[in-house]
């Protein structure tokens, strides 16, 4: 999954750098706007996998009876 994320991220900063060029002399290349565009959408990827992260159920602390040698048992749910 990491590795589909990746590339995704980068065909899409690629698509946007191409689209978003001045040209410096012969050759074109990607303006300050194209990168602050990349970044944007990178910062807004960020919050909504943060977003969707804290919505994920985790793990809960249940306290064990007297008398058993473990204080707290990890319970999946």
């Amino acid at each position: 999954m990491r590795s589909l994320g990746t590339s995704t991220a980068s065909a899409v900063a690629g698509v946007i750098l191409a689209q978003m060029t001045t040209s410096f002399g012969p050759v074109p290349v990607p303006t300050q706007d194209g990168f602050r565009t990349v970044l944007a959408v990178g910062a807004g990827a960020a919050l909504l996998a943060f977003a969707v992260a804290a919505f994920v159920p985790g793990q809960r602390a249940v306290a064990v009876p007297v008398g058993r040698t473990e204080e707290k048992v990890a319970v999946g749910g």
